[in-house]
């Protein structure tokens, strides 16, 4: 009998010690895009930053989260590309084939982190999204858990929640907590492995569709409703709560705001829902109060507004012309105005146009240039404007090589910023990479909406020109079909009710 017990014991022991020493794995992959459904440039492969292997691991404080706690890591594809237009169907399907061949290869897995933005929208798909998910699930079974992080301007439809265990989202806009929330969508993964939950995740779609600028967070009435998630996740059989103001300027019908409580298992969906309803009310409650937290108007109205002020420096958002939400960014209509007004001590950072960046550097620093700049990528908004001006500024040979070449040319006193590629202004560093200090100026002009956290910190003031073009803040004067034309602000009168 003694026999007996110990060859028990050590049956036991072993397979304690065999559970013990048998990692938990995850595997990870990602698609991050911002689709402009009206932007007429699609996105390409050439418009994508890949990252395989162990570069994906890289200075990310998730994978160091999950290296603490002792995770294998199986990191796949992470693509990400700047906002623009739907991306080509090709390059999408190839990524999305890479990423599933990898999963079925990473043998036995625990959970799965993807990496996302949440506004994807591919050529030919529906919901490009949904149709991903499914197919991750369809590989990994409905035992493995699976968690993502959001931008917080994502659109998720129903069919993409419903194969997800766990998402959660950026809680700042502009955004300041992009690796804290990549981290604790980990997290949240993590934890829910080594306590063997079942997430489950309760959505109220509200109908509202605003754009970025009217959803700051930062300010009222949303300061005081984003500060509430952080309290609502603790709550008892709670683990997050997301608000996603949504991306609106994707015609679709997933378009729109979103709240998104999960809940530790399907016990404790009742106070998940009744949380999310919640929030969803106290939003449709202020949806009038949703408001640019800046003075807006148009071009002409900005300009002046910025000459009278008492402020050094006032920054101008050529918000119709924002790179950030998908513009093409070479429309040079506050330009035009700038130099038709004979304004001085302006910075307009800046313009993307590389035939007219070629030109400079065949001409070289010092010379003069007599051309026109803008409206080849945006031919409905944009438009060719001649300008003559003194080259003062090149990128060195090896920046000019890449996307980030750049020159300087001063146009009748206004400093015009001339890009390769296509991206906006939104640190400093941006500036001090061309010569520039943005506060040696009297108007500094960007194309963005809201100024990001580090530029909106350093201006000492900020304006909202309300410009043309494919990130136009006025809802109503987009050509909408697809979305829900019953929704705020299409329709003022629409009674709705979170419960």
């Amino acid at each position: 009998m003694r026999k007996f017990l110990i060859f028990g014991m050590l049956i036991l022991l072993t397979f304690s010690c065999k559970k013990e020493n048998d990692k938990i794995r995850i595997f990870t992959c990602g698609i991050r895009h911002e689709s402009n459904t009206f932007s007429t440039l699609p996105t390409t492969e050439e418009n994508f930053n890949i990252a395989r292997g162990e570069d994906v691991l890289k200075d990310h404080e998730w994978a160091e989260t999950a290296e603490k706690e002792g995770i294998e890591l199986i990191p796949s594809l992470h693509a990400y590309a700047w906002p623009g237009g739907i991306v080509e169907r090709t390059i999408y399907d190839k990524y999305k084939k890479e990423i599933l061949e990898d999963l079925k290869k990473a043998g036995k897995i625990d959970g799965i982190y993807l990496d996302m933005h949440g506004a994807l929208h591919v050529e030919g798909y529906d919901d490009a999204q949904a149709s991903f998910i499914k197919e991750v699930r369809d590989i990994a079974g409905d035992n493995v858990l699976i968690s993502g992080s959001f931008d917080l301007h994502g659109n998720l439809s129903a069919d993409f929640v419903k194969n997800i265990d766990i998402l959660t989202a950026y809680r700042t806009a502009p955004h300041r907590d992009g690796a804290e929330t990549k981290d604790r969508a980990m997290s949240l993964l993590i934890e829910s492995l080594k306590r063997g939950l079942k997430p489950h995740i309760e959505t109220v779609t509200i109908p509202i569709l605003i754009p970025g600028e009217k959803g700051i967070t930062e300010v009222e009435p949303l300061h005081s409703i984003y500060a509430q998630l952080s309290e609502v996740a603790k709550k008892e059989g709670l683990m997050d709560a997301s608000v996603f103001v949504g991306y609106a300027w994707a015609d679709l019908p997933r378009s729109a705001m979103r709240v998104f409580v999960v809940a530790n298992n399907t016990k404790h969906a009742e106070i998940a829902r009744t949380e999310a309803q919640n929030l969803a009310q106290q939003i449709w409650d202020k949806r009038a109060e949703m408001k640019l937290d800046v003075p807006s108007g148009s071009i002409d109205e900005m300009i002046a507004l910025a000459n009278k002020s008492e402020k050094e420096t006032v920054f101008i958002s050529d918000s119709g012309d924002n790179t950030t939400a998908g513009a093409q960014g070479d429309n040079p209509q506050v330009l035009a105005v700038l130099l038709k007004s004979k304004t001085k001590r302006a910075l307009f950072a800046g313009i993307v146009d590389a035939y007219f960046l070629s030109q400079c550097v065949a001409s070289g620093v010092g010379n003069e240039i007599n051309s026109t700049i803008g409206g080849k990528k945006d031919k409905t908004f944009g438009f060719a404007l001649p300008v003559k001006g003194k080259i003062e500024f090149l990128s060195p040979d090896s920046i000019m090589q890449t996307d980030r070449g750049a020159a300087v040319v001063d146009v009748e006193g206004v400093k015009l910023v001339v890009m390769k590629s296509r991206r906006s202004f939104v640190k400093k560093a941006d500036f001090e990479e061309v010569n520039l200090n943005p506060l040696d100026y009297k108007i500094v002009v960007v194309k963005l909406g809201y100024l990001y956290p580090e530029l909106r910190d350093l201006a000492p003031e900020h304006l909202m020109a309300l410009t043309s073009g494919f990130c136009n803040l006025e809802m109503t004067a987009l050509p909408f079909k697809n979305v829900d034309l019953k929704s705020y602000p299409f329709d003022v009168n629409r009674e709705w009710n979170a419960r």
